[in-house]
């Protein structure tokens, strides 16, 4: 039997076992980012800090890893295996125990940077492994559809057990989890991997140390300008503007980096390629607009007041949805490359119409079956346009780039979530107000819609034994309430409708180029066949 690179020959026997194993071992990875994404609330209450700090924390963690991500890639070729994930798993356990003990919010988030790290490495492995088990394009087919299933499912499930510890107990008790998982995959790491490198180990000469520091400090210095700008007006904090020319500079050092270096964490040549940009496009808009479902929880926990458990019960259709949807892709993939360009249409087809159900259907009381479609639906548009849409842009690249198409598409997903962080703030921000004060202009004494419902809401309480006065002010409170309601979901509305037409630009550039595709290979097909009747020509003369 040949012996493989990372697997012992016991782990490569059981194979179907191994793979298990392996997506546990990155279950319990990404576990890690999951968790703190879905108890927010206890995160600021805790360090009594702001919301945008913890959405921080949150992109910090995020920076570590694609900051890490390119360096990864080089050190596996180096380090066994075997204990290069059990000094990352270890190193992992002993920074979620510096996070449960520590109460200031800075060390926090220096903790989650260096936690970012260790969930880089230990993905970037996992994907590795998974891709050297399966046959040639097929490894990284299902390495990829893997990795998107469980980014998914790991929220739902972490999101229940998460629910039941901030219930049952302290909030901060998550971490024992945590640290259990980490200890049941460094268990699993010892017993599957060989204990001795099985390939000689590539030199890490010329590592670019400077360009990931560079890169570090460009991808936090952007996080900090977009989550914490709208609120401090942009460019007229001090902060902001110091902090965005920072980050200018420092993304200005690290491009020249990459475009100077003979070893560079990337190769910039992969942007000469204009389905790579169109791809990466379509990434970025998928990405963002794929967020506008937080509006749709954070529309049952915040008007419907549904409880987390509710919540993430909801997520769990919406993860069937994606299941369902990489499954049906892989299947159609493997069976012809030429379905790629069907799945991403069908993807942003089937997302625009949940964009425009949640348009036409959003009011103050559906229930948790007017919802469940719809979600469903969102991540059945989700599964079909995430994998198709990695393949078409990574295949864009020639193979000598590497991995520098996995890493831009990282990239692109950290840029598109502090987008749609930064913009879905900014857009309710506006709407609300926009929305806001045309309702005021009919909260007058002469618009009799007002006057009918202030006095159906006053009768109302002084049906309940409330004095005139008291049934005045709580009248009032009580159309505020749902002028801020019917805000809320207009500014929903609108976000959606701006996504539903977005979408419809990426489809219509899209249908573009395949047809410009089409012509320019149908011309060369007809330029070569020219040419080779014009060589027979003067051959048979």
């Amino acid at each position: 039997m040949k012996t493989h690179p990372f697997l012992n020959n016991t782990a490569i026997k059981y194979k179907g076992l191994t793979l298990v194993l392996l997506i546990v071992i990155l279950f319990t990875s990404l576990a890690q980012f999951a968790s703190f994404a879905l108890i927010q609330q206890h995160l600021i209450s805790y360090y009594g800090v702001e919301p945008e700090d913890i959405s921080m924390s949150l992109m910090v963690m995020y920076a570590g890893i694609i900051s890490f991500l390119p360096i990864q890639f080089r050190l596996l070729r180096y380090f066994t295996m075997r204990k290069y994930l059990i000094t990352t798993l270890f190193l992992g356990i002993l920074i979620n125990i510096g996070s449960f003990a520590t109460h200031d919010i800075v060390i926090f988030i220096v903790l989650r940077f260096f936690q970012g790290i260790v969930v880089g490495t230990i993905v970037g492995s996992m994907l590795i492994v998974i891709f050297s088990i399966q046959p040639g394009e097929k490894g990284s087919l299902v390495g990829s559809s893997i990795l998107f299933v469980i980014i998914l499912t790991t929220a739902a499930i972490i999101g229940i057990l998460s629910s039941w510890v901030t219930v049952n107990m302290n909030w901060n008790f998550t971490y024992y989890g945590l640290i259990s998982l980490q200890i049941l995959a460094l268990l699993i790491c010892y017993l599957i991997f060989q204990p001795k490198r099985q390939q000689r180990p590539y030199p890490l000469y010329q590592m670019d140390w400077a360009g990931g520091l560079f890169f570090a400090n460009f991808s936090i210095s952007l996080a900090y300008v977009m989550i914490y700008g709208p609120k401090q007006y942009w460019f007229s904090s001090p902060s902001i503007l110091k902090t965005s020319i920072f980050c200018f500079v420092m993304l200005v050092f690290f491009i020249y980096r990459q475009a100077t270096l003979k070893r560079p964490l990337i190769d910039l040549r992969v942007f000469k390629y204009g389905k790579f940009i169109l791809g990466l496009f379509l990434l970025i808009l998928f990405y963002g607009i794929k967020d506008t479902i937080n509006l749709i929880y954070g529309y049952a926990g915040g008007i419907l007041g549904w409880s987390s458990a509710d919540v993430v019960e909801l997520g769990l259709y919406n993860s069937a949805g994606v299941i369902i949807a990489i499954w049906f892709s892989v299947k159609m993939i493997l069976k012809n490359k030429l379905n790629v360009p069907k799945l991403i249409l069908a993807g942003f087809s089937l997302m625009v119409f949940y964009n425009l159900w949640m348009y036409w259907s959003l009011t103050p009381n559906l229930s948790f079956v007017d919802l469940a479609l719809p979600v469903f639906i969102q991540g059945l548009a989700s599964g079909f346009i995430f994998l198709p849409v990695m393949i078409f842009t990574m295949s864009a690249v020639p193979k000598f780039t590497g991995f520098t198409a996995i890493i831009i598409c990282a990239y692109a997903r950290f840029i598109a979530t502090l987008n749609s962080i930064s913009g879905f703030y900014t857009l309710q921000l506006n709407y609300n107000n926009e929305y806001r004060e045309g309702f005021l202009g009919h909260l007058t004494v002469e618009d009799p819609n007002f006057i009918q419902s202030s006095l159906n809401n006053q009768n109302l309480f002084l049906s309940k034994g409330y004095t005139i006065d008291q049934a005045n002010v709580l009248s009032n409170i009580m159309i505020n309430k749902a002028a801020g309601i019917q805000g809320q979901l207009l500014t929903n509305r609108t976000i959606f409708m701006i996504g539903s037409l977005l979408l419809c630009f990426a489809m219509l550039l899209f249908v573009g180029f395949i047809i410009g595709s089409k012509i320019r290979t149908l011309r060369n097909q007809k330029s070569n066949l020219r040419y080779n009747t014009v060589l027979l020509i003067n051959e048979s003369e």
